[in-house]
């Protein structure tokens, strides 16, 4: 089946009526949002962006899944409600006679399982739009930036360092254009790291105090603060990078929640789906 990806539009085009208006979208047409899951307590996240999301498309059945098998299966044994995968609601839906839907990555990056998931489309026998992961274009990076700014323009005397997860896919550059980007905005005591793959940045905390910084503020680079955000990054273990900083006699504060709870950051969200489903108009 065909896999149509979120358009763009220039936002300085006069002619307007290029942009098919919302009413010109079949009605039935699902909304799949489709995470990486979570188990912890940080679900908090996905109710938030869920109701902006209902809020913005009352009219829309939205559905939610979660893309790691594993994490389903999980919170479908902890809760009533069950979590599917993608690929079980794309059956679903063929099985109740519908054709069309639309698919809204939540990944932050197009890495492996965003590539995952529109593989698992084109399998499909429905016809799916893709909206695309939260950091695409520069508009996206851009708005982040903004999100993060009254945390860092708050903290003048700190080392800002954004903490992600990291990737083998080839994405994983995406965290220089990040830090590049950050760096435009705020100077050059920005720091960006991961938690795991590449990039390399196991001497980020020595670059952080060789230019002697006395004090950092971990800001999380993740959807939610689950697992990672709780081991890797302030928990006791000595790799953690709260305890690697603190060896270092570095002062840390932490900022104990995702992107998905900053104020704004459902803006990306909607306009990648406004965007996917004006592939259908």
């Amino acid at each position: 089946m065909r896999v149509y990806f979120g358009q763009t539009f220039d936002k300085s085009q006069k002619d307007k009526t290029k942009i098919p208006p919302d009413w010109a979208i079949p009605m039935n047409l699902p909304l799949i949002m489709a995470a990486f899951g979570t188990t912890s307590k940080a679900v908090a996240t996905y109710t938030r962006i869920d109701q902006c999301i209902r809020d913005h498309y009352p009219h829309v059945e939205c559905i939610w899944a979660y893309s790691s098998r594993t994490i389903a299966k999980e919170t479908h044994r902890q809760q009533a409600a069950a979590v599917m995968h993608p690929e079980q609601v794309l059956q679903q839906l063929t099985a109740r006679g519908l054709t069309k839907a639309v698919v809204q990555s939540l990944h932050l990056f197009a890495g492996t399982e965003f590539h995952n998931l529109v593989q698992l489309a084109r399998n499909s026998q429905v016809e799916c739009a893709i909206g695309k992961p939260i950091l695409t274009g520069p508009e996206d990076y851009d708005e982040v930036g903004e999100m993060l700014r009254p945390i860092i323009t708050n903290r003048t005397e700190k080392a800002i360092a954004v903490i992600g997860h990291g990737t083998a896919h080839p994405c994983w550059t995406a965290y220089y254009t990040l830090e590049k980007i950050l760096r435009k905005k705020f100077g050059g005591r920005i720091f960006v790291g991961v938690v795991e793959k590449y990039p390399d940045t196991t001497k980020l905390i020595d670059e952080i105090a060789d230019r002697g910084f006395k004090e950092v503020c971990l800001i999380p680079f993740f959807l939610v603060a689950g697992m990672h955000y709780r081991r890797d990054i302030v928990g006791d273990s000595p790799s953690s990078w709260l305890s690697r900083l603190q060896s270092k006699k570095i002062a840390v504060e932490t900022i104990d929640h995702g992107l998905g709870m900053y104020p704004g950051f459902e803006k990306i969200i909607l306009r990648h789906i406004t965007e996917a489903r004006q592939s259908f108009a």
